[in-house]
């Protein structure tokens, strides 16, 4: 295990909230990517996007802001003027501590685009499961020493699951998860019923790599 420097509580917010919008996304052709970068219509510059989600051509992009004030109109402002730049479909703006009067009323003009969600760090913190009850775990073993629990986010793992390859006329199932906190790929192989991390571990078998070339290939 590695140990690393605490992140700011704002990434580690951007982190739970990816981890939410992941695990409850149910289309196998939905994507959910944090910290994503898209080069922006009008700028035409990289324009960060805190969450993205993308299924087929439909976007989707998320905004997190864990500050200690409601967001006011300039904070709303600034997200719109990406919402309008990356030319995305759907926006989210989501608040730790709420929004004003004025940006309520100023979001009804886009009723159906984007929409204002108040998630406090206690709603969102508990978004994973601290305790492994099982082989598959929501926490990555590359990361998780010296952290808070409830204070602080260990690294946290949004996983494929159900993915299979054919090898010999037989088909070989795997999961793959992906750490918010040191982009490490922990692989549960079915074939051998070894976990291990792809980055620092040697492989279970020779079918380890194979199924982290296939996922980065998609």
């Amino acid at each position: 295990m590695s140990l690393t420097k605490k992140s700011p509580q704002w990434k580690q917010y951007e982190w739970l909230i990816t981890k939410i919008f992941h695990d409850n996304s149910e289309s196998k052709t939905e994507t959910v990517l944090h910290d994503a970068k898209i080069i922006g219509e009008y700028s035409e510059s990289s324009r960060q996007i805190d969450v993205l989600i993308e299924n087929n051509n439909i976007k989707t992009i998320i905004e997190c802001k864990h500050h200690s004030r409601p967001v006011d109109l300039k904070g709303l402002a600034d997200f719109l003027e990406i919402f309008s730049d990356v030319k995305a479909n759907f926006g989210i703006l989501i608040s730790s501590s709420g929004f004003t009067k004025s940006v309520h009323k100023r979001i009804k003009e886009f009723e159906g685009q984007i929409t204002l969600e108040n998630i406090d760090w206690e709603k969102a913190y508990s978004s994973f499961q601290e305790q492994s009850y099982g082989r598959i775990t929501d926490l990555c073993n590359n990361c998780i020493d010296n952290y808070i629990s409830g204070k602080e986010v260990p690294g946290l793992l949004c996983w494929e699951h159900g993915l299979g390859i054919e090898v010999n006329d037989k088909v070989s199932m795997y999961s793959i998860g992906k750490c918010l906190k040191c982009n490490n790929h922990t692989v549960y192989c079915d074939s051998c019923g070894w976990i291990t991390i792809a980055e620092h571990e040697e492989s279970c078998c020779k079918l380890r790599d194979i199924f982290i070339d296939l996922y980065n290939k998609t």
